[in-house]
């Protein structure tokens, strides 16, 4: 259904944007294009600095042609508020199942589309509708997404043969409810899909950016996340709130604002979310792989979400930690539905901690803290060894998650604890070889230090 003025004007409202009637007629113009199909709406748009804003946003697709077919691209287009005196911010939005081709000149690895005409975007000479025009003409030169819905055996584009736009949300369940519209499939008239295409080159950089991101999760050493605590910082932060007010959203939608700060993040959640299909402990899809994600470890070991996740955890400015706020959400949720459990768990790291953890004093350890149920796992020369310098923890808990079952790594008897972590440590002993064993035993601070969901 189309959007009346009244409703789109009480967007704009909402937005506060300065220049409201030039902001209203450059958006009609946008919604009317027939190079596009769009919807406007308002939403929180989060800045690479951390910050946030909530700003007018046009999503939907922009159609391009190419080799004689037809195809409907997702984007977004987000006016800032000083619009149109300054740029728009534009990205094209590929579902789970699609990438960024690697090659594109017109759109960089997270999705930011960089055409000359929004490079050198100057009032009143640019517009919306003329933005959405050349960028119709530079997609349909050089496509800026291709498919993976069989990424092993082929690549594919979907064609839209029909003169018809894409069918809004709402016409149909199998409609992926957290796009306007929906990108990765389009539709005939006959509402069966058109025929796919196939192109060498987009099969060739799918083969190798697939085999090369299999090989970074497989073929490494995925143990980081049991040693990840050298940085843990030894004073009082501020407590860990504002994401228990947002709302439960899928997975794709909460890796959103991850997008430029976590490269290959969008694949890795689509790789998670593949291996979720039948979510076990009354967890729902996107639950489950929220926590899969977690606990997946890619090359380098540095860029893993777990990584800069942890790091947004521990930073004394909490602002960086908003663009996390969707994701915490949603993996917090998911943890908390799965039963608390007392039990004896172990993680450690190749380095000598002792000194920095005396008998009887009070941790916090700020990230979430992966360990395992078996000494044993932490023996092998993937975590431990049982050689050179090593700090062995031993830790006695009542709140630990059992995510065997949503572990990417099974076989690891992985159990989480969630952050903001208080421990007493009980004892510290010199085992002799290069090992240190710490005793810690979780307690309950005085001042909640990260706020629940308390449902």
């Amino acid at each position: 259904m189309k959007q009346s003025q009244n409703e789109i004007d009480q967007m704009i409202k909402l937005a506060q944007s300065k220049n409201r009637d030039l902001v209203r007629g450059d958006i009609n113009q946008a919604i009317n294009s027939p190079t596009s199909n769009l919807v406007l709406k308002v939403a929180e748009y989060y800045y690479d600095d951390g910050t946030s804003k909530e700003l007018l946003c046009l999503a939907g697709t922009v159609v391009c042609h190419y080799k004689e077919n037809r195809y409907n691209i997702p984007i977004e287009i987000w006016l800032q508020q000083d619009h149109p005196n300054v740029p728009p911010l534009a990205y094209v939005r590929p579902t789970p199942d699609m990438y960024i081709s690697t090659t594109s000149k017109d759109v960089q690895p997270d999705g930011a589309i960089i055409i000359p005409y929004l490079l050198n975007w100057h009032h009143p000479n640019s517009n919306l509708a003329d933005l959405l025009k050349t960028t119709s003409n530079a997609f349909s030169q050089s496509p800026p997404v291709y498919s993976t819905s069989d990424m092993t055996n082929r690549t594919t584009l979907y064609s839209a043969t029909a003169s018809s736009k894409p069918t809004p949300i709402g016409m149909g369940n199998h409609i992926n409810p957290s796009y306007s519209y929906p990108y990765g499939y389009l539709w005939t008239n006959s509402s069966t899909y058109s025929q796919k295409i196939y192109s060498n080159n987009y099969f060739r950089q799918t083969c190798q950016k697939s085999s090369k991101i299999s090989k970074s999760i497989d073929g490494q050493n995925h143990a980081n996340r049991f040693s990840d605590m050298t940085s843990e910082p030894r004073r009082m932060l501020l407590p860990i709130q504002g994401f228990e007010k947002m709302s439960l959203v899928s997975l794709e939608e909460a890796i959103n604002p991850l997008r430029s700060i976590i490269p290959d993040v969008e694949q890795m959640a689509w790789i998670a979310k593949q291996n979720c299909n039948h979510p076990k402990d009354g967890l729902t899809i996107d639950e489950s792989a929220s926590i899969m994600l977690y606990t997946l470890e890619w090359e380098p070991h540095e860029q893993s979400l777990y990584t800069k996740l942890n790091m947004a955890l521990r930073a004394s400015n909490r602002e960086g930690l908003k663009s996390w706020f969707l994701y915490l959400r949603l993996i917090i949720n998911a943890l908390q539905k799965l039963p608390s459990t007392h039990c004896i768990t172990y993680r450690g790291v190749k380095a000598d901690l002792s000194t920095q953890y005396s008998r009887g004093s009070m941790i916090v350890w700020w990230g979430f803290s992966s360990c395992s149920l078996s000494i044993e796992t932490l023996q092998t020369e993937r975590f431990l060894g049982k050689t050179g310098s090593r700090t062995l923890f031993s830790i006695e808990c009542d709140s630990a998650k059992n995510i065997r079952s949503h572990s990417f790594y099974a076989e690891e008897d992985e159990v989480l604890l969630l952050p903001a972590r208080q421990f007493e440590v009980m004892g510290c002993l010199d085992q002799g070889n290069g090992l240190h064993i710490i005793q810690l035993k979780e307690t309950q601070p005085k001042f909640s230090l990260i706020k629940l969901d308390p449902s």
